[in-house]
């Protein structure tokens, strides 16, 4: 691992946003190790554009000096920097100003940053790091250069660059949620109820989520796996509720979601601070509708109603994208009489609900096609019983096949996918993230 200090900077929209966004790309190939105060700085090099918000971070890589400055580029892209004039504005800049000790030189990087010990906005953060280190070329600390540096208007900003807790936007890359599921009868087999220390099990369980990338953990309580039995409201609230408290006292910064089709239960989680509801209801529940509408969280609705009358009725491809849309139309139609904000809205077409295996790749296939509805959407196939049905896999071994399907769902414009195997899967969407344009 090699120890960097990378310079970012932003003078355009909402620039703490812009750089909360560059923190969250940057793993795992950059592990962010600390981070400088923040400053509000004048303009470099031309001066009639908006005053800069920048910052250093010290962090490790495995990189190169070469692939990392690449991996920045497409940073840089990805969260919107275009082309303009040279030292103009944009939205983020990312530079590399130390990589260990190593001086390095190409076309089109020098290491140490070629015009850092000019600047007082890169040795204002830097000293706040490394003061007393020495520039590798010339044997002086930072310090001395910052002494000795024009005093350029550069003014510590009383605020944080919070990025340890995720920042949805969508569009930006694809977001992982993990699935807690509080039951004991999990078609997957990974329920938290048997017989364990379910509160211990699940802080367990979110802490692996967290560490190997979760944006979202998505806690359960009742299954719904084929041939489910309904569970009374008071046992999912016994077994939710407990299970959120200590998770949201345990991981404060967390973004923790309840999957549920019913209104009191999903009050029981509000009331526990959760930020997103995971809507497994219908559009004939207008209590529910009404609680999510009036929540002011992020709400996944999930298409549920069969999408053919009867078990041997044939469907066409263009019959179950016209069916699939309907009905996630519905859904988004019956929490907006209530006043749902749009921006508050996800859907998922419920993969193997009311469906068949053949319908479920069909509705996979149709991804892109879901997705201009507009909304940002989710994908749960995780394990599900049409991956084994066409691999001859029991659930213990779906997990390829799970990555073959979320792979192409991300490609095909889906914005979250719910999983059991974490790790495994955050390195597919990762990769897929850097497949999509």
């Amino acid at each position: 691992m090699a120890l960097v200090y990378i310079s970012a900077g932003s003078n355009q929209g909402n620039r703490l946003e812009y750089l909360r966004m560059a923190s969250q790309l940057l793993p795992p190939a950059v592990r962010i190790l600390r981070t400088s105060d923040l400053y509000l700085t004048e303009p470099w090099g031309y001066k009639p554009q908006p005053s800069f918000y920048n910052l250093v971070w010290e962090a490790e890589t495995d990189l190169d000096p070469e692939s990392l400055l690449k991996y920045f580029k497409e940073i840089e892209t990805r969260i919107g920097r275009v082309k303009t004039l040279r030292y103009g504005p944009r939205v983020i800049d990312l530079d590399i100003l130390l990589y260990e000790d190593q001086t390095y030189q190409s076309q089109g990087l020098t290491i140490p940053h070629a015009m850092m010990r000019e600047r007082r906005f890169v040795l204002q953060p830097l000293c706040d790091l490394i003061p007393m280190e020495q520039d590798p070329v010339t044997k002086k600390t930072w310090y001395d250069f910052l002494q000795a540096c024009p005093a350029d208007s550069v003014e510590k900003l009383d605020v944080t660059l919070d990025s340890a807790h995720p920042l949805i936007n969508w569009g930006l890359r694809s977001y992982t949620m993990g699935i807690i599921n509080l039951t004991p009868d999990s078609f997957s087999g990974d329920g938290l109820m048997n017989g364990q220390n379910t509160i211990s099990g699940a802080l367990r369980r979110c802490e692996a989520f967290l560490e190997a990338g979760a944006d979202i953990l998505d806690f359960g309580a009742e299954s719904t796996r084929p041939g489910f039995e309904t569970v009374p409201d008071n046992t999912e609230m016994m077994r939710l509720v407990p299970v959120l408290k200590e998770v949201r006292r345990h991981f404060p910064q967390a973004i923790l979601s309840v999957d549920s089709r019913k209104a009191a239960v999903i009050q029981a989680a509000l009331d526990c601070g959760i930020d997103w509801i995971n809507n497994t209801g219908n559009s004939n529940d207008k209590e529910l509708d009404a609680l999510c509408a009036g929540s002011g969280k992020v709400t996944v609705l999930m298409r549920t109603d069969p999408l053919r009358k009867t078990a041997d009725e044939y469907i066409s491809p263009e019959r179950i994208l016209e069916r699939v849309r309907s009905q996630l139309l519905d859904r988004v139609s019956s929490v907006q009489k209530f006043g749902m904000k749009q921006n508050h809205i996800v859907l998922d077409p419920g993969i193997g609900f009311g469906s068949s295996p053949s319908i479920d790749l069909e509705i996979i296939r149709q991804t892109r096609q879901i997705s201009l509805l507009g909304y940002p959407i989710l994908i749960g196939v995780s394990r599900k019983s049409f991956i084994g049905r066409y691999l001859s896999r029991p659930v213990e071994e779906r997990i390829a096949g799970t990555a073959a399907v979320l792979c192409y769902a991300i490609l095909n414009g889906c914005d979250v996918i719910r999983v059991h195997d974490v790790k495994f899967m955050k390195d597919i969407a990762r990769m897929s993230d850097m497949l999509r344009k």
